[in-house]
C-alpha cells in the first residue's frame, strides 16, 4: 500500500484523518445485509428448489452490494440457475472478510504512522507529537487493532450476530480516537493523561516501597542474628573464664576446707580467696547486668548468672568469716549456674548457626535485583513526565544506587550494610512518593475548574434530554396501553435515546472519579445512572406506563438536584497558605460542605425509596425462602447504603480537617 495515500505534505494531521475516516467506513449495513441474505437462505432451505435459486441470486446481489468500490468485482459463490460454479467463486463470508482485513491493515498502517510522525514532530511541534502519542496509547491501551482481528474471524465462519457486536464497539472506539486527535481541549486531556500516569507510578510505587521493607526487614533480622551470634562467642568466651577461676576457687577453698586448724598462713590464703572470688563475683554481675540490659535475660535475681552472682556473694562472705568449709557448696552452687548458662549459650549459638546457614542470600540478592528492576521501569515512566517528574526522578535514581549497592553486600553475605543500604533506598522512594503526589495534588487543582464546568454542562444536558425522553414517554404511553404498533416501536425506540443518557452519566462519573472531584458526587451520579438503566429497560419493554414517568420525573428531580449541588461546589480546595485564611475561606468551604451533605441527603433520600420499593415486594416469609431476586435487590440496597455511610465518614474527617484548617 502507498505511503502517500495519507501522508499531504502540508498538513500531517490529514494522514491521520484520512486513515481514520477509511476505518469509520460503516461495516454494520453490509453485515446487516448478510444477515437478511443468511436469514433468506435458511428459509430456502426448508423450500423447493426455485426458492434455493432465489436466495442464490439474493447472495449475488448481496455480495456485490457488500464490496467496497475500489476493490476489483468478485463473482458470487452461488452461480445462476443452471450454470456450474466458477473455480474462483468467492462467499460473502470471504467478501465481509476481506473489507475487514482491509481495515486492520489500515489500523496497522494508521498506529506505525501516528508513532513515526509523533517522533518526527517531537522537537518542532511538542504538541501535535503528545497528540499523536496520546491517540496512540489510547488505540493500543483499547486493542482496537485486535478486536478488527477478532472481528474478520467471526466474519469468516458467517457469525454475523457476533462480528455486529464486535463492529458496534469498534466504531465507538474509532470514533473515541477521532475525537481525541481533533480535540479542541487537549491541553485538559493531556493532563488528565499526565494525572493517570502519576497515579499508575505511584501505584506501581507502592509495590516497590513494599517489597523493599520486606527486604530491609529480611536483611536486618539476618544481620540481627549475625550480632547475635558474635555476641554469644564472647559471652562464651567469658563464661569459660569466669568457669575457670570458679573452678580454681573451689579447689583452693577444698584444700583450706581440709584444715582442721588454720594457721596464720592458712589465714591469709582464706582471705585472699575471698578478695579473688569477690573479683569473680563482679566480673560476673558485670555480665548478667549485660546480658538484662540487652534483653537476653528476663533479669538479674531470676536468671543463672543472677544466682552464680548471688552463691558467690554468699561464699565470699563466709570466706571472709575464715570459714572456707561453710563457703563450699556455696562457691560449687554458684559453678553449677554458670555451667548451666553456659549450656545454654551454647543451645542458641547452634540454632542461630543452622538458621543462619539456611539464610538464602542468593535469593535474597535475586529478590533485590528484581526490585531494582521495577524501579527501572518506575524511573522510565517518570522520566516520561518531564519538568514534572523531575524531583522525584533524581530520588528514583538514588534509590537505584542504594539497590544496587545492597545488591552487592548480599553478595558477599554482609546483610548488615545491605540492610543499611535498603534503608536508603526505601527511603528514597518514600520521598519520590511524597513528591509525586504533590504533583498529582497540583494537577487535580489545575483541572477543578474545568472539571466543575463540564460536570454542569453534561448534567444540563442530561436534564434537556431527560425531560425529552419523558415527554415522549407521557404522550407514546397511552397511545401503546391501546395497542398501537407505532407507538409501541416508538417506545422502544426512546429506550436508545435513554441509553445515550446513561452513556453521558458514565463519561461523567468516569471525569469526577479521576479527578477526584467532590466526595458524594461520584456516588451519587452512579445512583441516578442506574435509576435511568432502569428506565432503560422499562422503554425497551414498551413499557410508558405511570410507574415508568414517574421513574423519570424522579430522575429529573435528581438531575436538578446535583445542578444546584454543584453550582454551590467551590472549584478549587482550600488554600493552607498564612495570610488566606478568614471570612471568605470559612464561606467558601462551608459552601462545599453544603453542597457535599445535599449530594448525601439525596443518596440517603434514593436509598430509602429503594428500601421501601424493594421491600413491597418482599413475601411475608423466613430470609431462607426468599427468591433469589429478591435477596440480589436486598443486597444492591445495602451496597447503596454502604456508599452513603463511607461518603459520609469521609466526609467528617477530610472536610472536617479542612474547616478547622479554616478557622481563624
Amino acid at each position: 500500500m502507498s505511503s502517500r495515500r495519507f501522508m499531504p505534505l502540508g498538513n500531517p494531521f490529514a494522514a491521520i484523518a484520512a486513515a481514520l475516516a477509511f476505518a469509520l467506513l460503516p461495516m454494520s449495513p453490509e453485515i446487516a445485509r448478510g444477515q437478511d441474505v443468511a436469514e433468506k437462505e435458511s428459509a430456502a432451505a426448508a423450500s423447493d428448489e426455485p426458492a434455493k435459486k432465489t436466495a442464490g441470486v439474493a447472495a449475488k446481489e448481496a455480495a456485490d452490494a457488500a464490496r467496497p468500490s475500489e476493490t476489483p468485482a468478485v463473482e458470487s459463490a452461488t452461480p445462476a440457475s443452471g450454470d456450474k460454479p466458477a473455480a474462483d467463486a468467492v462467499s460473502l463470508a470471504d467478501v465481509l472478510s476481506f473489507r475487514q482485513e482491509k481495515v486492520a491493515a489500515e489500523m496497522t498502517e494508521l498506529e506505525e504512522r501516528m508513532f513515526r510522525l509523533s517522533e518526527a514532530l517531537k522537537a518542532l511541534e511538542p504538541e501535535n507529537s503528545s497528540r499523536l502519542m496520546l491517540g496512540l496509547k489510547f488505540a493500543r491501551e483499547e486493542l482496537i487493532l485486535h478486536q478488527m482481528k477478532e472481528a474478520q474471524k467471526h466474519l469468516a465462519k458467517m457469525s454475523l450476530d457476533e462480528a455486529a457486536a464486535e463492529e458496534k464497539v469498534l466504531l465507538a472506539k474509532l470514533q473515541r480516537l477521532h475525537d481525541l486527535l481533533l480535540s479542541t481541549d487537549l491541553d485538559f486531556q493531556m493532563q488528565l493523561e499526565k494525572l493517570r500516569a502519576i497515579r499508575e507510578i505511584l501505584r506501581q510505587l507502592d509495590k516497590a516501597i513494599q517489597e523493599e521493607d520486606r527486604e530491609r526487614n529480611l536483611s536486618a533480622e539476618t544481620a540481627e542474628k549475625e550480632k547475635e551470634l558474635e555476641g554469644l562467642r564472647k559471652k562464651r568466651a567469658t563464661l569459660d573464664e569466669l568457669i575457670q577461676r570458679e573452678t580454681a576457687h573451689i579447689e583452693q577453698g577444698g584444700k583450706l576446707a581440709e584444715i582442721k586448724e588454720l594457721s596464720a598462713d592458712d589465714q591469709q590464703a582464706v582471705g585472699k580467696l575471698a578478695e579473688e572470688q569477690a573479683g569473680t563475683r563482679a566480673a560476673t554481675k558485670v555480665l548478667a547486668e549485660e546480658q538484662a540490659k540487652a534483653g537476653k535475660e528476663p533479669s538479674v535475681e531470676t536468671s543463672n548468672l543472677g544466682e552464680a552472682e548471688l552463691k558467690m556473694g554468699q561464699a565470699g562472705e563466709k570466706l571472709a568469716s575464715k570459714e572456707a568449709s561453710a563457703a563450699l557448696p556455696d562457691q560449687k552452687e554458684a559453678l553449677a549456674a554458670l555451667e548451666r548458662e553456659r549450656e545454654a549459650t551454647d543451645e542458641r549459638m547452634r540454632k542461630l548457626t543452622k538458621e543462619l546457614a539456611e539464610a538464602d542470600f542468593n535469593r535474597m540478592k535475586r529478590d533485590q535485583n528484581q526490585n531494582r528492576k521495577l524501579n527501572d521501569g518506575i524511573t522510565s515512566m517518570v522520566r516520561d513526565l518531564g519538568e514534572t517528574g523531575a524531583g522525584a526522578l533524581g530520588e528514583l535514581m538514588r534509590a537505584d544506587g542504594s539497590m544496587g549497592n545492597a545488591e552487592k553486600q548480599l553478595s558477599d553475605r554482609n546483610a548488615d550494610s545491605a540492610s543499611g543500604q535498603q534503608k536508603e533506598a526505601e527511603d528514597s522512594l518514600k520521598y519520590a512518593k511524597e513528591q509525586l503526589e504533590e504533583e498529582a495534588e497540583k494537577l487535580l487543582e489545575q483541572l477543578r475548574a474545568e472539571v466543575k464546568r463540564r460536570v454542569l454542562e453534561g448534567l444540563t444536558l442530561m436534564l434537556e434530554r431527560q425531560i425529552a425522553v419523558r415527554e415522549s414517554t407521557q404522550l407514546l404511553g397511552p397511545k401503546a396501553a391501546t395497542g398501537s404498533r407505532n407507538a409501541l416501536t416508538s417506545l422502544v425506540g426512546l429506550a436508545k435515546s435513554e441509553g445515550r443518557i446513561v452513556d453521558v452519566a458514565n463519561e461523567l462519573i468516569t471525569l469526577v472519579e479521576e479527578t477526584e472531584f467532590g466526595i458524594a458526587l461520584p456516588a451519587a451520579l452512579l445512583v441516578v445512572r442506574d435509576a435511568m438503566s432502569d428506565v432503560q429497560a422499562m422503554l425497551a419493554e414498551g413499557d410508558g406506563s405511570e410507574p415508568t414517568v414517574e421513574a423519570e420525573q424522579q430522575i429529573e428531580a435528581d438531575l436538578e438536584s446535583l445542578l444546584a449541588a454543584m453550582k454551590q461546589m467551590p472549584s478549587s480546595k482550600m488554600s493552607n497558605r498564612k495570610g488566606q485564611k478568614g471570612q471568605r475561606n470559612r464561606e467558601r468551604e462551608l459552601n462545599r460542605l453544603i453542597a457535599e451533605l445535599k449530594l448525601i441527603r439525596l443518596l440517603q433520600v434514593r436509598t430509602n425509596r429503594r428500601t421501601v420499593d424493594v421491600d413491597k415486594t418482599r413475601p411475608a416469609v423466613d430470609a431462607d425462602a426468599l427468591s433469589a431476586s429478591i435477596k440480589r435487590q436486598i443486597e444492591e440496597v445495602a451496597d447503596q447504603q454502604d456508599h452513603v455511610r463511607d461518603a459520609t465518614q469521609r466526609l467528617s474527617e477530610e472536610r472536617g480537617d479542612e474547616l478547622q484548617g479554616a478557622m481563624p
